[in-house]
């Protein structure tokens, strides 16, 4: 077979060509770092790369709902257990004032203390966040949750509404509680009951055992407490249900860093090695193309 002098300047550019383009991605890869520059370069690993990054996207988002709604949950728990600490005071105060040995000076001043515990829970429950939404009503985050009506009675404005977040594949969790299941009950709440118990106290003729209102208080009381308490409760276990869930992101985010590493980043040693041949082909090609080129029939006679 023979092979025209257009034949092999045509075979010998495309083996220059395709050497220099090889020298030139392993410069691009080294550069970068990176094995994968455009999908063809591996169809299926890039696959992989592309769909590990879109779960690492995924459990950063989730990661950061987990951030924020831990903070939302320690907050209401701070709230709350400070409330809990207030209502042991109220709790004393009326075991004291069902002391019969009391004087009408003794039942005014713990009347006095009970209004300035009861302005504390009331405050407490009406707390709002930092962007200034009230966080104990419910969806209601821009209603006051505890207010007094024109009777002067306690109502609860929000609503039960329930606010979740997605902290993983298909799992959420409650961000919020409210004041009315926490405070009222059965028609009866903490609030009104002091209210009473208040006016009872500082009327000097009030028959504190014959109406057994320092025992209707401590029942209501106790409630409140119990329902209270076990709302910290369950917000210490959303906490820590974060906490495992953060966890298990976390380790699943340093698994699928390694793995993209793996089908993406660049051996640097396999690297040089393949840059060493590309240049040892290309200069072999020059050197032979310019010696074969300067040959004629008049050069051989």
């Amino acid at each position: 077979m023979r092979v025209s002098t257009n034949q092999y300047s045509q075979m010998m550019s495309g083996s220059l060509s395709q050497n220099s383009l090889g020298i030139n991605k392993i410069m691009q890869q080294m550069a970068t770092g990176k094995r994968l520059l455009v999908p063809s370069d591996d169809p299926m690993a890039s696959t992989r790369v592309m769909n590990l990054k879109r779960e690492q996207a995924a459990i950063s988002q989730y990661q950061g709902n987990i951030e924020q709604a831990d903070i939302a949950l320690k907050k209401q728990e701070t709230y709350l257990s400070s409330a809990v600490d207030v209502l042991h005071q109220v709790r004393d105060l009326m075991l004291w004032a069902g002391n019969g040995v009391n004087g009408p000076d003794e039942r005014a001043a713990m009347a006095n203390e009970l209004e300035h515990l009861q302005d504390s829970l009331v405050s407490l429950a009406n707390s709002k966040d930092e962007n200034g939404k009230y966080i104990f009503s419910g969806n209601e985050v821009n209603t006051q949750p505890l207010v007094k009506d024109e009777e002067g009675n306690w109502t609860y404005q929000g609503d039960t509404g329930i606010r979740e977040v997605v902290v993983g594949d298909g799992v959420t969790v409650q961000l919020n509680v409210n004041a009315e299941e926490m405070f009222f009950s059965g028609g009866m709440d903490i609030f009104n009951q002091l209210d009473e118990l208040v006016t009872a106290l500082r009327d000097p003729d009030y028959d504190l055992e014959g109406s057994n209102i320092i025992g209707r208080s401590l029942d209501v009381l106790d409630e409140t407490m119990l329902s209270v308490s076990g709302t910290v409760t369950s917000l210490g276990s959303r906490q820590n249900a974060l906490t495992t869930m953060q966890d298990g992101h976390s380790e699943v985010e340093l698994f699928n860093n390694d793995l993209i590493g793996q089908l993406e980043d660049l051996d640097y040693a396999d690297a040089m090695v393949q840059y060493n041949n590309y240049l040892l082909a290309l200069q072999a090609t020059q050197s032979t193309y310019v010696k074969t080129a300067s040959l004629s029939l008049f050069s051989i006679m």
